[in-house]
């Protein structure tokens, strides 16, 4: 496909104008909008991109997603989600624009915020200014110790056009269990962007959810996010990232965590929607004691393609990082998952695990994985693994011998190969939920 000249500097203007922001935001945007039109995009011949060809993405070709300032209703499949989900507290954007939040007044008294950034950008400016771009900043990957600069081409577009996102603020020492759920209804046929910014201070404690959901089937369509997860001392992060969007979407998310000393973040992504996907999920290990647990869960039938890359950059000594990363494919799918363990020189004592394991349901299904270490320090315990293999016909056999017709053999089966993810979501109802989004998959 070739690409046309759809998205320009004036745009950047006028999108940033149109949304109200500050002059150093906009300085921002056209310093990542001169990166964009300068890079190319990133092709299989990208070491990263190897097993993804994105040459057919129309990133350029489609009309940028606005707000509109009309009011929309919540959407019926956010409306099930909420009425299952038990959250002390809810966003819901539809396209570009929040259409419903809720905080608990006892979590806005001890001073958590949850907003719109663009909200936030009005009552809150020092924050936004202070944080937004700290962990996902295009420049990190056009360095002049970046050898395949076009890494930085997507986060690059989305910080130059991203139109909407979240802002997550906790203070210091405040504490909650009960998860916060953010929702992005995206009604497809547009070029959307979108970052959330989870700032969590000394010695505080979250739970934060984000799903994105669409129609079933939508026109082609492009999505891009980043996710900012910043921890200071001690403080404690629950995440995770649900990807259920329709046939003809193409998602790119970058997301990137910063944790000081003692610092934890439980993170789960889960992909199992849209036509191409492509999540990037790094935790920067910056303080000692810091603890960084990277859940994944993936699901893919008839052509999808969903690409996984992980990094668990080791910086101080004494941190910890633990990577599990499991899916399933079917029909004539296919699955990519790549992960790194770095240690940096002088981080003495890290432990560090990264295992990947995918289960083959058609002939046809193809899975793709490369677990990598790059150490630099001598006393270290890193360990990393991974296995692709189809279904086992006997197990396949023995249930269907005993009465169950073979989707609900297989459902068994698959649930069974992603117990030891399932299990380490400690949200009773976010596991209920994907297990019951497992179930459907298989059976379609």
């Amino acid at each position: 496909m070739e690409r046309t000249a759809a998205l320009s500097r004036d745009q950047v203007i006028e999108v940033s104008a149109k949304l109200g922001e500050p002059r150093w935001l906009l300085q921002k945007r056209l310093a990542a909008w001169e990166t964009f039109a300068k890079l190319p995009y990133p092709t299989p011949r990208t070491e990263e991109w190897k097993y993804t060809d994105i040459t057919e993405v129309p990133f350029e070709e489609l009309p940028l997603e606005l707000p509109t300032g009309k009011p929309k209703a919540i959407p019926q499949a956010v409306r099930d989600r909420l009425a299952q989900a038990q959250l002390a507290g809810y966003a819901v954007f539809v396209g570009a624009e929040l259409v419903h939040l809720e905080l608990p007044e006892e979590l806005r008294q001890q001073g958590v915020i949850l907003t719109s950034l663009h909200q936030a950008l009005a009552q809150y400016p020092d924050l936004l200014e202070a944080h937004l771009f700290k962990a996902v900043n295009w420049a990190d990957w056009v360095g002049p110790q970046q050898n395949r600069p076009e890494n930085a081409k997507i986060p690059a577009l989305n910080a130059a056009f991203f139109t909407h996102g979240v802002f997550l603020y906790v203070p210091k020492n405040v504490a909650f269990s009960k998860p916060l759920g953010v929702f992005k209804y995206l009604e497809g046929g547009q070029l959307s962007g979108s970052r959330t910014l989870i700032v969590a201070e000394a010695h505080s404690q979250a739970v934060y959810i984000e799903e994105y959901l669409s129609p079933s089937q939508v026109p082609p369509s492009v999505n891009t996010s980043a996710t900012e997860i910043v921890l200071a001392d001690g403080a404690k992060v629950r995440h995770a990232h649900i990807q259920l969007l329709g046939r003809g979407f193409y998602h790119f998310h970058r997301q990137r965590a910063l944790l000081q000393r003692d610092a934890t973040l439980n993170d789960l992504v889960v992909n199992m929607g849209s036509s191409l996907s492509r999540a990037e999920v790094q935790s920067e290990m910056l303080g000692p004691g810091s603890f960084s647990e990277m859940l994944g869960l993936y699901f893919t039938s008839g052509t999808e393609h969903v690409d996984h890359y992980t990094l668990q950059h080791h910086v101080a000594d004494h941190a910890h990082s633990d990577v599990l990363y499991k899916g399933a494919a079917k029909d004539q799918s296919r699955t990519v998952y790549a992960g790194l363990i770095k240690v940096a020189q002088g981080a003495q004592k890290t432990d560090a695990y990264q295992t990947n394991r995918n289960l083959l349901l058609s002939a046809e299904a193809r899975a793709d994985s490369v677990p990598q270490l790059e150490i630099g320090a001598n006393d270290v315990r890193c360990s990393h693994g991974s296995s692709t293999a189809p279904v086992a016909p006997e197990e396949l056999f023995y249930l269907m011998s005993r009465g169950l017709p073979r989707h609900m053999a297989q459902q068994i089966l698959v649930k069974g190969h992603m117990t030891d993810v399932l299990t380490r979501i400690p949200i009773e109802p976010l596991r209920q939920y994907i297990e019951s989004i497992i179930e459907e998959k298989v059976r379609i």
